[in-house]
């Protein structure tokens, strides 16, 4: 009889996570019988995985350390998932030599506003004044009631959410909940899946992006709705007018590039505080330093590319 060998199969290419992706399952799940998904924890960084990776799946090459960034590789397909401002990341991929950057808008609607609320509740209670003043050589012996000035309370005031995204509408949800009035304005915005460079071996990353948009397929047309309880405004001057916090939920497009400029922060209330967790050019900087600088501004918070930061009125 004749001997019928059987060849064993061959291995499935190896997908990498970095990041904060430590938890695969969902990965693992969109990429069945595709590719072998494992994350590398940065105490792992010398086992060589990383070079070893077809495709590299994170959140932002931005936020990756030095010593991970120089270990991916020009061939390689790298995912960036929902980068807050794809600009920087594109930037710094060409320093780099990576010829294979995309960006996926991947929804972080819950991560995002819980950060946003974080972000106002520390500027309403002075949270960040008070811990950086725990850390300093006075501690709390020195006297905190000067830190302690200017702490509002949460309910009653009005917040303006811009942008209609699934991070606006989990976020008016909790602002509710701290019994907040909450108004926001609709750009009408479709926020697309757009590649930074041209990669014609897309063959895992199409089966992610594909298993992704299936799974945002199947919300219910209730949760692309605000509460009820949520206001819409017809203008973006009528909603900075009448908002004590304005929070930005939009993507950086042609039409979203320094939306927040000078001529339009004329009309924001005086005393309010604004908190961007996306792209730096949402904003016209200079005119919201210029805010901050004659009070007309009572405090301001940007988490994006850079890093957190903190900056109050400064009269």
């Amino acid at each position: 009889m004749p001997h019928h060998s059987s060849a064993a199969p061959p291995p499935l290419p190896l997908v990498v996570t970095l990041n904060c992706i430590e938890d695969t399952v969902l990965e693992q799940e969109c990429l069945s019988g595709v590719a072998a998904v494992e994350h590398v924890p940065l105490s792992r960084l010398a086992e060589a995985k990383i070079e070893s990776a077809a495709a590299v799946l994170l959140h932002s090459l931005a936020f990756l350390p030095r010593a991970a960034q120089r270990r991916l590789r020009p061939w390689q397909l790298v995912l960036c998932l929902g980068s807050s401002d794809p600009s920087v990341d594109s930037s710094l991929a060409a320093d780099l030599g990576l010829r294979r950057l995309v960006h996926v808008d991947v929804s972080r609607a819950e991560e995002v506003a819980d950060t946003v609320m974080a972000l106002f509740l520390g500027l309403l209670r002075r949270t960040h004044l008070l811990s950086r003043h725990t850390l300093s050589a006075s501690g709390w012996l020195g006297s905190v009631q000067p830190l302690c000035r200017g702490m509002r309370r949460c309910r009653g005031l009005v917040l303006g959410i811009i942008g209609r995204s699934a991070s606006a509408r989990s976020l008016a949800t909790r602002s509710l909940a701290f019994k907040m009035s909450v108004l926001y304005y609709d750009i009408r915005e479709w926020i697309k899946i757009y590649p930074s460079v041209d990669c014609p071996e897309l063959g895992v990353a199409l089966s992610f992006i594909k298993r992704l948009n299936w799974e945002r397929k199947k919300l219910s047309r209730s949760s692309l709705a605000f509460p009820s309880a949520a206001r819409r405004m017809d203008t973006l001057n009528d909603l900075l007018a009448a908002s004590d916090l304005i929070s930005l939920h939009c993507a950086l497009t042609n039409e979203t590039i320094q939306i927040i400029s000078a001529d339009c922060l004329q009309h924001i209330k005086p005393g309010a505080f604004l908190v961007n967790t996306g792209s730096s050019q949402l904003l016209d900087d200079c005119a919201v330093k210029q805010l901050l600088i004659d009070g007309t501004l009572a405090g301001c918070a940007l988490d994006g590319a850079d890093g957190p930061q903190w900056m109050e009125a400064w009269v």
